[in-house]
């Protein structure tokens, strides 16, 4: 337990989600400074809406950390942050794809129509 601790997730994982967290935080400050983020994000919102669908396809949790942001600064509505949540299932999806890879794009098609449909309707709705 403490090989596979020390080892794997301290040695394998941190320094990658590490990176991928501050990095991403990184970008978006110094984007924040030379170009209005949030005013391009305002007046996009069904293209973030797609992003955040794509960004939610990939099967780690770190990419979610980006609409989180976003949601708390106020420049993406609830309706997105949720999409992307309802599609992205973090490390939840790798067991899956070593049993069974088309088990786990059956569930990935179903979570994006699902995720696109509250999305949209949140969306119009104005939330």
């Amino acid at each position: 337990m403490q090989e596979h601790l020390w080892e794997h997730i301290i040695k394998k994982h941190f320094p990658r989600i590490f990176l991928w967290t501050f990095g991403v935080l990184a970008i978006l400050q110094v984007g924040e400074y030379f170009f209005d983020v949030g005013e391009w994000v305002r007046g996009n919102h069904l293209y973030i809406m797609f992003l955040a669908i794509m960004i939610g396809l990939i099967p780690q949790s770190g990419p979610h950390i980006v609409f989180i942001t976003l949601f708390v600064s106020g420049a993406i509505p609830f309706s997105i942050l949720l999409t992307n949540s309802i599609v992205q299932e973090g490390h939840a999806g790798l067991p899956l794809i070593a049993e069974s890879k088309r088990g786990f794009l059956w569930m990935k098609v179903i979570s994006v129509i699902v995720g696109l449909i509250v999305g949209l309707l949140g969306y119009f709705i104005g939330f």
